[in-house]
Parts: structure tokens; C-alpha cells; sequence
């Protein structure tokens, strides 16, 4: 697929077949997710794959009952990427300090960007994503045994779309740009 055509015709999917993914098919998205821009290079970002359907329903049912209708889309997904970030790689010096005023902005920053790329080369491979930001972080922590050190950022639900919805409207170029 074309990059413009592939970056253009990705939407949010929470409508996906049974069919179920295989280690390899996530690991041919993670492969090119990786190939995002970080922080000097650190690689701070991690993927944790949930395939197992029990698994996968337990941090639905677990995780976002506040939020029912994040547990309603991963019922609905084969699978999820919980996208992890190393606390205090991105933005910091090698001994700890800031290198910036911008404190864990840039752990933010390098997570969107690998989400992105994660999204974009999904597209790429004609499966559907959605990235989830509301959940219990720290029970998802325990249920995956994350290590004290990772940072849940977001929840990506994965698989072969049963539905490809229609583009939302997008703002005016005069309404997000500005030349100086």
C-alpha cells in the first residue's frame, strides 16, 4: 500500500472478525513499530501481545469496568498490544537528570509516535486497530506482571476488520496551520 493512502485510510476499528491473529502477524506490525523515532535512540517502548482470549477478557472485565465501552471493544478484538514505555529513558540524561524542562513529556511523545507507526503498518497489513487510554493501569500491571519500571501508555486492540468505518470529518487547513 502507499504511504499517503495507507496514512489516509487508517481509522479506529471496533468491529473485527473471529479470525484470530498469529504471533507472526503481530510480530510483522511490531517489527515496523520499532522503526519510530525515540529519544537518542533509547528504544523505550515495549509491546506486550495478549492472544489468549481468557487473558484478553479478564483485562477487559478487570481493567475498564469504569469505562464500558473500552471492555466492550476488547471483547470484541482477537488480541491487544499493551504499549509500554521504560520510565525515565526518554528525556533524561544517563545519570538520571532532565534534559529538558519538558520532564516525562518526551516518554509521551516517543509512546504516540510508536502507537503510530504500530496503527499505520496494521493498516499496512489490512488489519484494524484501536487505541484504548482509559483503563485501571495499575491492575493491568498486576494481572501482566509489568515490571515496577514500565509505563502502561496505551491499549491497542488488533485484528482483521469486520467493519472499516467512514473518515470523521477532518478541520480546514486555515482552522490547523499556520505559516509564520
Amino acid at each position: 500500500m502507499e504511504a499517503i493512502s495507507c496514512l489516509i485510510s487508517r481509522r479506529s476499528v471496533r468491529e473485527y472478525t473471529r479470525e484470530p491473529l498469529s504471533q507472526q502477524e503481530i510480530e510483522n506490525v511490531v517489527e515496523t513499530s520499532q522503526m519510530a523515532s525515540c529519544w537518542e535512540n533509547t528504544q523505550p517502548i515495549r509491546y506486550i501481545a495478549v492472544l489468549d482470549e481468557d487473558l484478553k477478557n479478564r483485562i477487559a472485565d478487570e481493567c475498564t469496568k469504569k469505562f464500558p465501552w473500552n471492555t466492550e471493544n476488547i471483547h470484541e478484538a482477537p488480541a491487544l498490544i499493551i504499549l509500554c514505555a521504560i520510565k525515565g529513558l526518554s528525556g533524561y540524561e544517563p545519570d538520571g537528570t532532565p534534559s529538558t524542562t519538558k520532564g516525562t513529556h518526551w516518554q509521551s511523545f516517543d509512546a504516540g509516535m510508536a502507537a503510530s507507526y504500530l496503527c499505520v503498518a496494521a493498516n499496512a497489513l489490512e488489519l484494524g486497530t484501536l487505541v484504548m487510554g482509559r483503563y485501571d493501569e495499575a491492575k493491568i500491571k498486576e494481572i501482566l506482571d509489568l515490571p515496577e519500571n514500565y509505563d502502561v501508555s496505551c491499549i491497542i486492540a488488533i485484528g482483521h476488520p469486520a467493519v472499516i468505518p467512514a473518515a470523521n470529518e477532518r478541520k480546514s487547513l486555515k482552522e490547523v496551520l499556520t505559516f509564520r
